[in-house]
């Protein structure tokens, strides 16, 4: 299993940590895919993230829309590739056209095939047992979805972009009546970044555990 959480690939840990997984793939080319959390016509997000790969000495070149530019062709290239991005945006958005996709596994799967995925903000709380946490980053689910339940590939729940001033009992008190669910979180400011290779946790930056009892 290779897995990075990148709370912002615009920082030192942030990209470091992405370095780190695709490092672990043994290749000194690899080919990213990247699967987009809404519809980006001119495709801006990914652009930016075709440069930062391309100065890792990697390409993507892939790339996956799941609403209505979704096709069966974008996908199966998807799959064939050494790594997916799974990009930032409205999180509950993206988990609810991975899961009318039927990708979620799908993308298990593709783990336990050798592939690596890399999910940065959003990407990275779908790669967690639920996105129960997300309301915590300022998002609201807009778009009604029930099920709330991720990719369960970390064994934690993450929460990006948090400040030290933001790391309280108040934030602990809210998190435990968010879920009944949640048990192990990790507070990750933007530079700061999980990777998780085989089983064992990397942590790069300064993410902040937290667990609740």
């Amino acid at each position: 299993m290779k897995l990075a959480l990148v709370s912002d690939p615009d920082t030192e840990n942030g990209l470091a940590g992405i370095k780190y997984v695709l490092d672990a793939l043994g290749s000194s080319s690899n080919r990213i895919g990247y699967i987009a959390s809404e519809p980006d016509p001119g495709r801006d997000f990914y652009i930016a993230s075709q440069h930062m790969y391309n100065k890792l000495g990697d390409r993507l070149d892939c790339y996956l829309e799941l609403e209505s530019g979704f096709n069966q062709a974008s996908l199966k290239q998807l799959l064939a590739c050494d790594a997916i991005h799974l990009s930032g945006g409205d999180t509950y958005r993206f988990l609810k056209w991975l899961k009318l996709r039927d990708l979620l596994p799908v993308l298990n799967q593709y783990v336990t095939d050798g592939g690596a995925l890399i999910g940065v903000s959003a990407g990275a709380m779908i790669m967690t047992p639920s996105i129960d946490t997300a309301i915590l980053c300022g998002d609201a689910n807009l778009v009604g979805l029930l099920d709330l339940s991720g990719l369960s590939l970390a064994p934690f729940h993450f929460v990006p972009h948090v400040s030290l001033t933001e790391k309280t009992s108040a934030v602990a008190r809210e998190l435990a009546a968010i879920s009944a669910n949640l048990s192990r979180v990790y507070f990750c400011g933007d530079d700061t970044s999980l990777v998780i290779i085989d089983g064992d946790l990397v942590e790069l930056g300064e993410p902040f555990p937290w667990v609740i009892n």
